[in-house]
């Protein structure tokens, strides 16, 4: 059979996506969110203790979240012969290329655009790139709900099977994060047919469809609660839906810009031509109001988003879930509605706006060769400027494309190279190996916010200490401890401990000053953070 050359295109594109993304994905010390390594351990856990219906977290049943994406570990688990953060990651890198795959299918016959420009249109972000490559439900979340509600659109035209596809995936979205999956899908899915109301008169059939798809949905993914709640009464319900779900609403406050700014960061570098889809909104709102799928898009990104500003506990990841709604309305008013003069305008000034961004960070990394913690060392210099050659390249091609792919692929290219290979390079070890082959086989006991890099480490269990237990454990044990420095010095450690040795890590949540004074004074030390590892004093 002979393949022709669009589709020998298309699949050379699929390999590049899958090699740029799973790209050191095994390395512990790549880019990662603080709360991965808690998502890791109950996965591994589970799997050890063979507990397949309820999460485990240090030995002790944990409902904080359905299970749903620690199964999706286990699958890999079969596989790899065990738990393991490479095998973790590659399947959170799989699942969300093959979600983002089929949703950008969809979208593409819906509106009639390239399947490979809104794909790389949605893998070439900031928040792709970021949540794709990290044990975490963002991605699961996100893609899964995304489905849900184009299924249901599909089942609203008419498509067959499209009600138990889309009810199943809504399922599968519950059981990623619960009843507020089934909120986001059914309230922008609502919200999409009282506009359609108000604009073409009242539909009775569309409702009964939008309660077939949710009812379905809500009784596939409620299949696992019931199951827990019968197993296990109160226990699960009170830690489940009022320890976990209503405590967000009582957590310290944090501000909705965070949430704003998260949705603004990762849909970079196509936030960059919001001003131009706004016009482009205002310009066109006639024959916006008679286009369903763009309405339909609109309703479910503003539910998706708007509901994650309910909530005290606001972070900048809650902007992922609408994260995929806001990129196709962006992608459908700069490519499918007309551009008048002043919206080209505004185009070019994007384009401009960003190859000038690629070459202010080309020249901001050139900067780092200034420090002799990176000019000392070959291969850091190159990455230095080989990075630094591919984003002047990258500007360049950039503005003189005309074709839209090219300039899609450009920037996933950039965001790619930089996310995964250069970033990781400057990410100091949270346990280097002079301190693993100093620890050899003897225990080690740790107070720090996430020992399960720790465990990946030193490929061993880890004693998990606190505050309240650590010198009691000191005394008892004769093991090695690895501590951080504040740790090291509020509780006194060294009364009962000698210091082994120290390293450096980088110092958590350092601020713009903080990283303006390094780079004014020529020393990134105050960036970072001293880790001890100590062991018993001897007995007199």
């Amino acid at each position: 059979m002979k393949i022709k050359h669009e589709d020998l295109f298309k699949y050379i594109i699929l390999f590049i996506v899958f090699m740029l993304y799973s790209w050191g994905i095994g390395n512990l010390d790549a880019i990662r969110q603080g709360t991965e390594g808690f998502y890791l351990q109950i996965a591994k856990e589970m799997y050890e203790m063979k507990s397949f219906l309820v999460p485990q977290y240090n030995e002790m049943d944990h409902w904080s979240k359905p299970p749903l994406q620690f199964w999706m570990a286990h699958i890999g688990y079969l596989f790899a012969g065990g738990p393991g953060i490479f095998t973790s990651r590659l399947i959170i890198v799989l699942f969300s290329i093959s979600t983002i795959f089929l949703i950008s299918k969809k979208v593409s016959s819906l509106i009639r655009t390239p399947f490979l420009n809104i794909f790389i249109f949605i893998l070439a972000t900031v928040g792709m790139f970021k949540y794709s490559r990290i044990f975490m439900m963002e991605m699961p979340l996100t893609t899964l709900t995304t489905l849900a509600s184009l299924y249901f659109y599909l089942y609203l035209k008419d498509e067959k099977y499209s009600l138990w596809i889309g009810s199943i995936f809504l399922a599968l979205s519950i059981l990623v994060k619960g009843p507020v999956s089934l909120v986001m899908a059914t309230g922008g899915c609502g919200l999409f047919l009282i506009v359609d109301s108000y604009l073409n008169g009242i539909n009775f059939i569309k409702f009964k469809k939008v309660f077939n798809w949710s009812f379905v949905g809500l009784l596939l993914g409620s299949v696992w609660f019931f199951i827990c709640y019968l197993q296990y009464g109160n226990a699960f319900f009170d830690y489940f839906f009022l320890r976990e779900n209503m405590g967000k609403f009582q957590a310290r406050p944090y501000p909705m810009r965070h949430v704003f700014q998260g949705l603004l960061i990762f849909s970079l570098p196509w936030s960059l031509y919001l001003p131009t889809t706004i016009s482009q909104f205002k310009d066109h709102f006639q024959e916006i109001k008679k286009d369903s799928f763009l309405l339909f898009s609109i309703c479910n990104f503003l539910v998706f988003f708007l509901l994650w500003l309910v909530p005290s506990q606001r972070s900048h990841h809650y902007a992922m879930p609408s994260l995929i709604f806001f990129l196709i309305i962006n992608y459908i008013l700069l490519t499918s509605y007309a551009l008048n003069s002043k919206r080209k305008s505004m185009i070019r000034l994007a384009n401009i706006t960003l190859s000038t961004l690629m070459v202010i960070t080309s020249v901001a990394f050139a900067c780092l060769l200034i420090f002799k913690e990176v000019n000392s060392s070959i291969s850091l210099t190159i990455k230095v400027i080989t990075t630094c050659v591919l984003l002047l390249i990258g500007s360049y091609y950039f503005l003189r494309s005309k074709k839209l792919l090219n300039k899609y692929l450009i920037s996933f290219f950039i965001i790619g190279n930089v996310w995964n290979i250069f970033i990781p390079s400057f990410i100091l070890p949270y346990v280097p190996e002079a301190v693993i082959k100093t620890i050899g086989n003897k225990q080690v006991g740790a107070l720090v916010r996430k020992p399960y890099f720790i465990e990946e480490a030193l490929e061993r269990k880890v004693d998990w200490l606190n505050d309240q237990t650590i010198r009691q454990y000191i005394i008892e044990n004769n093991h090695f401890y690895i501590v951080h420095r504040n740790t090291y010095e509020q509780l006194n450690l060294k009364k009962l401990t000698d210091v082994v040795t120290t390293w450096k890590v980088w110092k958590r949540g350092s601020k713009a000053k903080d990283i303006s004074k390094a780079l004014k004074n020529n020393d990134i030390a105050i960036l970072k953070d001293t880790v001890y590892l100590l062991k018993n004093k001897p007995l007199k």
